[in-house]
């Protein structure tokens, strides 16, 4: 499981809103939303944060099962092109992923 699945399911089961995260921890929604969806990475003091926050293991927060069986042959072909591509083109295409992930998240609201 990858730390944004940890840190949802921390929250959903606390049933606390993006919007109640952000507060409790002085940052956007959107950071929330980023980790949340492995996005982007929290800071340690953030982590600490919400591993003392949630109860639970820092360890645990930031142990995560990395097993290929996990990841389904095309996420693999699209990591390996991904790991080609010069670094300003692959913050290219985060930005590009990262738009579509908010545009679907605002379609599924609507629906």
């Amino acid at each position: 499981m990858s730390l944004g699945e940890k840190l949802r399911n921390l929250r959903l089961k606390t049933r606390k809103t993006l919007c109640e995260q952000s507060k409790i921890l002085s940052v956007s929604m959107n950071s929330v939303y980023r980790w949340e969806h492995d996005l982007a990475l929290p800071r340690k003091p953030i982590l600490k944060m919400m591993a003392d926050y949630y109860g639970v293991p820092l360890d645990w927060l930031l142990s995560e099962i990395s097993s290929s069986s996990l990841i389904s042959n095309s996420e693999q072909v699209l990591l390996s092109m991904f790991r080609k591509l010069p670094d300003n083109s692959r913050y290219k295409v985060l930005g590009y992923v990262e738009r579509m992930c908010v545009e679907e998240s605002k379609s599924d609201y609507y629906r």
